[in-house]
């Protein structure tokens, strides 16, 4: 088995360990039936020495609070998409387990080598990742809607683009998607939040004080996989 697939196999091992509630279930019967459905995302600790890997963090969501419901006080979740999700927890994991984990070196505290980081999602990255993949698929799915109607709106990668819109603006900067009718999220898309990751670290403004930057080694992607868009949205936009 892959590297790739053993990362995978321990994320979905560890969420189909912990309890129903809270999980996509099948409502209806028959012509009414209705299947939810998510994105698991987890991060896994690989130890090189022994070839051991163990999920540390996971989460699952597709939400985030329109800018319209952000607090003036700042004691509310903006982004609950499964990637920041799993990120947060890594970071409670983290603090957790710091001494256990880190050695001191200098003046700072290090990752140690013999372990890597990686990131598990089951479907690609919201944002530039997903773009010229979620384009391939609505363009199977009907033949009928023609390119001309995804109007351009600008080639400026530092324009923000809002969700979905403008397919053919490949390198923007993209906020969280939404339904064309609803109130625009503040929050910025996965893609970019995980490109600033692979810049800064995964660490966090807390633990940046104590150590140095720790990075991602790799990120296995389940649905909606395109090398070149991933490649461009995480690694070309630095």
């Amino acid at each position: 088995m892959s590297l790739a697939d053993r990362i995978a196999q321990s994320v979905i091992k560890k969420y189909n360990e912990l309890p129903k509630r809270g999980k996509p279930t099948v409502k209806g019967k028959g012509a009414q039936t209705k299947e939810e459905w998510t994105v698991l995302a987890g991060f896994v600790l690989e130890n090189t020495q022994t070839s051991q890997l163990e999920c540390v963090s996971l989460g699952t969501g597709l939400k985030c609070q329109h800018r319209e419901q952000l607090s003036p006080y700042g004691d509310s979740l903006h982004d609950s998409h499964a990637e920041v999700i799993a990120r947060r927890a890594l970071l409670v994991y983290l603090i957790d387990h710091f001494q256990d984990i880190f050695t001191k070196q200098d003046a700072r505290y290090v990752f140690p080598r013999h372990l890597q980081l990686h990131l598990y999602t089951s479907r690609c990255p919201c944002g530039d990742a997903s773009i010229e993949p979620l384009d391939d698929k609505l363009s199977d799915s009907t033949s009928e809607q023609p390119k001309a109607k995804r109007q351009r709106i600008s080639q400026d990668p530092l324009t923000i683009v809002r969700g979905h819109q403008d397919f053919d603006s490949l390198g923007s900067l993209r906020l969280k998607p939404g339904r064309a009718d609803s109130i625009p999220t503040l929050s910025m898309s996965c893609s970019d939040k995980i490109a600033k990751w692979n810049a800064l670290g995964v660490q966090g403004s807390l633990l940046a004080m104590l150590m140095a930057p720790l990075y991602i080694s790799s990120i296995v992607v389940g649905d909606l996989y395109n090398h070149k868009s991933i490649d461009r949205a995480i690694n070309q936009r630095g």
